[in-house]
């Protein structure tokens, strides 16, 4: 093997990753003996996790407090360990000193996520004053996250909405021409003009109709755009305006629509369905949005069925969409409880892989140009 510390390092965590902790251990033992901190601090912690992994948790334990002592580049890596495994022994209150002596050394990137996990360790153990301060500084990193395609797709309606008014003459309910161009219906679908799909989404009738769809997509949006990044939640939100036009010229091809109400149900049934999958570890006012999800879906259903006008099938359309984007995909794990806590060498549960994710829309995309596929041969 190379005497290059730095090659035997690389090489110790090849082994180690193949499955081959004992050779890997042993490739770094001399290293945990260099006079250079930063060196041996990588070797302890390369030999904590070869412990860890061999089910040596005690070796493990010795391992990550030399690393820690090391104070070196991989001292906070060593309390972190340290406290994971105290989590899971169960010594909550030992946990919670390895884990403030982590913070103290940790880059500042890395304390939010220490903080996160400070705050539910004292909450577990009673002080609740201690967590609201540690759950505070943990959401320091989020707090000043800017929804941009929520504000962008809210300020494209209501200038789409205003726009219209104006070309029609500037009376409120009046149908312009931007309206009557981008409604949704099967025969014009039917008729070349597939566009409608989309546009329909951004149309409006009256001002009740815009107020109400884009105060839910302001209470709503930009807690799912945190959870879901701005590209996956703007894919989410076209998929969802998508899937209500879709099923609109499948179910009721004769019957023209308009409206981001498709859209607004797909995000509601996507924080119904993650918020009931996941184990979310989120805000208190964040928790209490996503706690109406359930009840303002009731109250939407009631008035979408029992309120004539209303496209039945543009919001159960985007509803099944939403639903079956939440269910299937996971949020970022830096909003799950199970991304708050880390093993030795990776986390717990990690995110599902992009190429996954990629394949979940393009699967649903590719059912709803299917359904389209399908309500032209019958409008045929």
């Amino acid at each position: 093997m190379s005497a290059d510390p730095m090659a035997v390092l690389a090489e110790a965590r090849r082994l180690l990753d193949s499955g081959h902790p004992e050779p890997a251990l042993a490739a770094v033992e001399d290293l945990t003996r260099s006079g250079d901190p930063e060196l041996a601090g990588a070797a302890w912690m390369l030999i904590g996790t070869g412990r860890y992994r061999m089910d040596d948790e005690a070796g493990a334990m010795q391992a990550w407090r030399a690393a820690a002592d090391t104070e070196s580049a991989a001292s906070w890596l060593g309390w972190r360990s340290m406290a994971e495994q105290l989590v899971r022994d169960g010594d909550l209150n030992a946990a919670i000193e390895a884990y403030r002596e982590a913070d103290r050394r940790a880059p500042p990137m890395e304390r939010p996520a220490i903080a996160s996990r400070l705050a539910w360790l004292a909450k577990e153990t009673g002080h609740d004053f201690t967590a609201r301060r540690e759950f505070n500084r943990s959401r320091g990193a989020y707090a000043t996250y800017a929804p941009f395609v929520t504000w962008v797709a809210i300020g494209a309606n209501v200038g789409v909405f205003v726009l219209d008014t104006v070309l029609g003459g500037g009376a409120l309910g009046a149908s312009g021409p931007l309206l009557e161009a981008g409604f949704v219906s099967g025969d014009a679908v039917a008729a070349g003009e597939w566009w409608r799909i989309l546009t329909s989404a951004f149309l409006h009738v009256n001002l009740f109709h815009i107020l109400f769809n884009m105060w839910a997509l302001f209470l709503f949006g930009p807690l799912l755009e945190q959870l879901y990044g701005r590209v996956e939640y703007l894919a989410i939100y076209l998929l969802c305006a998508a899937g209500g036009s879709v099923l609109t010229v499948l179910a009721a091809p004769q019957q023209p629509a308009v409206g981001a109400s498709g859209a607004i149900f797909g995000l509601l049934g996507l924080a119904f369905a993650v918020s009931r999958r996941r184990h979310l570890a989120l805000p208190r006012q964040t928790r209490m949005v996503l706690g109406q999800v359930g009840s303002l879906l009731l109250i939407n259903l009631a008035i979408t069925f029992f309120v004539p006008g209303i496209s039945i099938t543009g919001h159960l359309g985007g509803l099944a969409v939403g639903l079956v984007l939440g269910w299937l995909l996971p949020p970022s794990p830096a909003f799950t409880l199970a991304g708050q806590w880390q093993v030795a060498g990776g986390a717990v549960i990690a995110g599902m892989p992009m190429l996954m994710r990629v394949a979940v829309y393009l699967g649903v995309a590719g059912l709803l140009v299917a359904g389209t596929a399908v309500a032209m041969l019958n409008i045929a």
